[in-house]
């Protein structure tokens, strides 16, 4: 099946068109021609219609094809023109080609016509294709820095020195600088790696202090290496996370002490202990998420006797194994009540674990080694030594020296040697005494 070819032929007469349409069919076209003269139907055959190829005869009476060459490249871009002469003459070829033509044929090489007219709409397919793709990203483009240049986020692109090569607004007003201030100069922002996110407080333009979220990674721009830096506001989610949390603590603290009401002998015993795992946890290097969620863990590691009888709670002697197995459940009833209490999982998972031991033989589950996070194992040695430093009905209270003893005892088997390390280190700087929150 023959393709479609409209072919737009610049000819003295239309004797010509019927050499060049056998041509074309042979070469699998069927053309759809039109011959033209002059220069004015030239023009009206191109504002008229769509055309594939444009033929022209190299000497006519009424127009030169370079003059044709120049109206058509005037009027249309990318439409392939093709000169033919029935005489051979090479600077007449080079005269037309370096005006422009797609090709110069003479008389006895119309048999190429067809393959020339082949590979020249395939060629000139590609142009169009080419440039409507380029228009079509150079409006993306055009698009996407609108839309960065109104975000609300910052956004700030650095060249492989760290200096600035672009900015928008919004990351003007973040840094309280403006782009003529900024450009060409370092990014006043410690970028760690090719990426990386950090948080760091900045003064803006308004003057009131606000927390920006910086996430960087790398990008191309142009052809060079560079860093795209992204800044975001989280001055108000910040401060909506610290009342949270400070009402957390708040509500926490006020449940451990309501339960003291239960058991008198272990007053301030929460309080006491999410003291004290506050003070390892800040020494061991923990973040502040990590020390908050450390701090309830203290608070509300024994939330779960509120299941356990009173009177066993209170007991001044020994209790039997019946009586122990009852008390022994309230790390998990802890985890069930905090469970879905809204709280960070850590929170139940270490009221849960308070009672493990890096051997296994803890209770309720019998967990060991790595299974128990390091927030795990700060707050049962923590524990552990608040509770033999204070007063039970069933015991005299340890001196200091004797329960450290008794961690230093289980090092390595029950308790984490980091953690009775950093208790040694508090106890002898003075910062810990029992009884004491």
């Amino acid at each position: 099946m023959r393709t479609t070819l409209r072919v737009l032929l610049i000819e003295d007469s239309s004797e010509p068109a019927e050499t060049m349409r056998g041509h074309l069919r042979a070469a699998g076209f069927e053309p759809d021609m039109r011959y033209v003269s002059s220069e004015q139907a030239l023009r009206e055959a191109l504002s008229e219609s769509q055309w594939d190829i444009v033929i022209s005869s190299y000497r006519m009476s009424g127009m030169s094809a370079l003059a044709a060459l120049r109206v058509v490249q005037d009027t249309v871009r990318d439409l392939p023109f093709i000169v033919y002469s029935g005489l051979e003459d090479e600077d007449a070829a080079i005269e037309c080609l370096r005006a422009g033509a797609a090709d110069y044929l003479s008389g006895d090489h119309l048999a190429r016509l067809g393959p020339v007219i082949a590979r020249e709409v395939r060629v000139a397919a590609g142009r169009r294709d080419r440039k409507l793709m380029e228009s079509a990203l150079r409006k993306r483009e055009a698009s996407a820095r609108r839309i960065v240049a109104a975000s609300s986020e910052g956004t700030v692109v650095v060249d492989g020195k760290r200096l600035v090569r672009y900015l928008n607004p919004a990351a003007e007003t973040m840094l309280g600088r403006d782009a003529e201030r900024l450009l060409g100069r370092e990014l006043p922002l410690g970028l760690d790696g090719a990426s990386g996110s950090s948080e760091v407080d900045m003064l803006p333009v308004c003057g009131v202090p606000i927390i920006v979220e910086a996430r960087w990674f790398a990008i191309d721009w142009g052809g060079e290496e560079a860093t795209l830096v992204i800044l975001h506001d989280v001055t108000i989610r910040r401060r909506a996370e610290a009342q949270l949390r400070d009402s957390f603590v708040t509500l926490a603290d006020t449940l451990s002490r309501a339960m003291a009401s239960r058991d008198p002998y272990t007053t301030n015993h929460q309080q006491r202990v999410a003291g004290l795992v506050l003070q390892v946890g800040a020494r061991m290097g923990l973040k502040d998420a990590q020390l908050w969620e450390l701090r309830l863990g203290g608070l509300l590691h024994d939330v779960g006797k509120v299941a356990v009888p009173e009177t066993l709670l209170t007991k001044p002697g020994r209790l039997t194994p019946e009586e122990l197995e009852i008390v022994r459940t309230h790390p998990q009833q802890g985890y069930d009540i905090l469970k879905d209490a809204g709280l960070p999982p850590t929170v139940a998972l270490m009221a849960l674990h308070h009672h493990e031991s890096l051997d296994g033989m803890g209770y309720p589950q019998g967990l060991s080694g790595n299974v128990l996070t390091l927030q795990d194992r700060i707050l049962t040695a923590s524990n552990v030594l608040e509770s033999l430093t204070s007063f039970r009905p069933y015991r005299r209270a340890f001196t200091v020296e004797r329960a450290l003893f008794t961690l230093q005892e289980g090092r390595g088997r029950h308790f984490d040697g980091d953690v009775v390390d950093c208790l040694h280190g508090l106890v002898s700087a003075g910062a810990y005494q029992p009884g004491l929150p």
